[in-house]
């Protein structure tokens, strides 16, 4: 299967699933569904999910069925980071699902939403067409060596949030909506190795009352490497570190004495991004905090770019061991346990080991 058609369909998933989730910040009918802080007695007392879930699983469902509708060689190797049951208070179980027709998905959502118009909006979204104008190289890549991993949408706090809060980096965010990212990354089935990734940033500027967004991808096999980048990057030698707000005093500490300048910002998946970009030099997690469908991706494309995304414990060890992947089987054994080092450039690793140990 060329690369190019594959590629190009994983973008175009990644635009629907932005899309979607643009119309629900920007749909007030929806927005009112997502937003509102329910009490224990204003929630649906059918159900024992609430809407902001259902928006997640959503999103993982029309990538599942698009790709999967499209690859055969997919089907049962597309793994996210949501369940799609939805359990009822007496006792029954939905399994939300994309439906052969609007109609058939329109149903499901209606019975879980008890709201006919959000549910008829949402539908037609999922059986929508997206576009992008992009020129997609291709090269051999057999979607049969292939799984998937997809974070539906990242950085889930921001989103209900809203808003955008610019931190001291010029182009970089530290909290609000252009910290949310839809992930999607493939990975080669027996090696754990991945080998492709899209990264679709929703929210990336904002005109007026309307939001636009960016893509980023990138591919590799072997010695055949491609990236995209849709903006400038900053040099790549600019001594910045970004963290999660929770990082340890200690690692803090180590990188400041060593010259870094550090910036903590919302979104394990913007906070990769943002290493690709070259608007950071790295990415440093020293806990078990983030899974595989938060790094799958953007790994593929670090790759591609020269960089990369290392174990944190192992990096201080001695060992380089780049992150690899399997299919999950629950949350616990989708963990990057030992933590992270995320860079596009091998010798900002090394200093950043060198100042850790």
């Amino acid at each position: 299967m060329s690369t190019g058609h594959f590629l190009r369909s994983v973008i175009l998933v990644s635009e629907k699933a932005a899309k979607i989730a643009r119309a629900i910040r920007q749909e007030e009918h929806l927005l009112s569904l997502l937003v509102r802080e329910k009490k224990e007695d204003e929630k649906n007392q059918r159900f024992a999910h609430d809407f902001k879930t259902l928006a997640d699983v959503l999103v993982q469902e029309v990538v599942k069925h698009d790709l999967g509708s499209e690859f055969p060689d997919l089907v049962g190797h597309i793994c996210g980071e949501e369940s799609n049951e939805f359990s009822c208070l007496d006792g029954e179980t939905i399994c939300l699902t994309v439906g052969g027709t609007e109609e058939e998905t329109y149903n499901q959502l209606v019975r879980i939403l008890g709201n006919e118009r959000a549910a008829c909006t949402l539908a037609h979204l999922v059986h929508s067409t997206a576009e992008v104008d992009l020129v997609i190289p291709s090269c051999s890549l057999s979607t049969d060596e292939l799984a998937i991993w997809i974070d539906p949408i990242d950085a889930t706090a921001e989103y209900i949030t809203g808003g955008s809060v610019e931190g001291e980096v010029a182009g970089m965010f530290r909290t609000g909506l252009p910290c949310v990212t839809v992930l999607i990354g493939a990975f080669h089935r027996l090696s754990g190795t991945p080998v492709l990734g899209v990264i679709n940033q929703p929210f990336c500027q904002q005109f007026s009352d309307r939001w636009e967004g960016k893509i980023l991808w990138g591919f590799g096999r072997e010695n055949n490497l491609t990236s995209h980048i849709l903006e400038p990057s900053l040099p790549q030698t600019n001594k910045l570190v970004v963290l999660s707000c929770s990082e340890s005093a200690e690692v803090k500490s180590r990188l400041t004495a060593g010259g870094f300048k550090l910036i903590e910002a919302a979104g394990a998946g913007y906070k990769l991004l943002c290493v690709a970009l070259r608007l950071v030099s790295a990415y440093v997690l020293s806990k078990p905090s983030t899974y595989y469908w938060d790094t799958c991706g953007i790994q593929a494309v670090l790759l591609a770019m020269g960089g990369g995304v290392v174990s944190y414990s192992d990096a201080l060890r001695g060992e380089i061991i780049p992150l690899a992947y399997q299919k999950g089987k629950g949350t616990e054994q989708c963990c990057n346990e030992s933590g992270l080092i995320a860079y596009s450039d091998r010798a900002v690793l090394e200093e950043i080991v060198m100042l850790l140990k």
